[in-house]
């Protein structure tokens, strides 16, 4: 593995964006080393090590990231409808469990996209507390 250095800046290397690919196809840590970093040779602890580090750099990369969550909605952009229109599907297949099946995470789904609501958010509302504030400067 040479030392390139990309023609232009605030793009990725080639093998970044493969190692991005690999990450979304659920490749393994070990196997993503293997292919990327020594493609023809043995791995020993040391090289192991060294591949773990540099995907640890790599993943904390604003840019890897960046590309790897555009690779995510790519894939999301394709497949959320198509999903979306299954769930249709089933809430008038016969089946009276899948339809609840369906219906109930239609209703997940809209909260989520059409209330912005998500049942895991957690509201606290305390009462009965004084206001927050600096103390009074007055004395007796």
């Amino acid at each position: 593995m040479g030392n390139y250095k990309c023609r232009k800046e605030n793009y990725l290397k080639g093998w970044q964006i493969d190692v991005a690919q690999y990450m979304f196809q659920g490749l393994k840590d070990e196997d993503i080393i293997k292919k990327v970093f020594y493609p023809r040779e043995e791995m020993d602890k040391r090289m192991l090590a060294n591949g773990r580090n540099r995907l640890r750099n790599l993943r904390n990369n604003p840019k890897f990231m960046e590309y790897y969550k555009s690779i995510i909605t790519e894939w999301s952009v394709h497949y959320v409808g198509k999903a979306l229109n299954k769930l249709g599907e089933q809430i008038d297949c016969g089946l009276p469990w899948l339809e609840n099946k369906a219906a109930n995470d239609v209703i997940a789904q809209a909260k989520k996209a059409v209330l912005g609501e998500d049942d895991n958010t957690v509201h606290v509302h305390i009462e009965g507390m004084p206001e927050l504030g600096s103390p009074d400067d007055g004395g007796d």
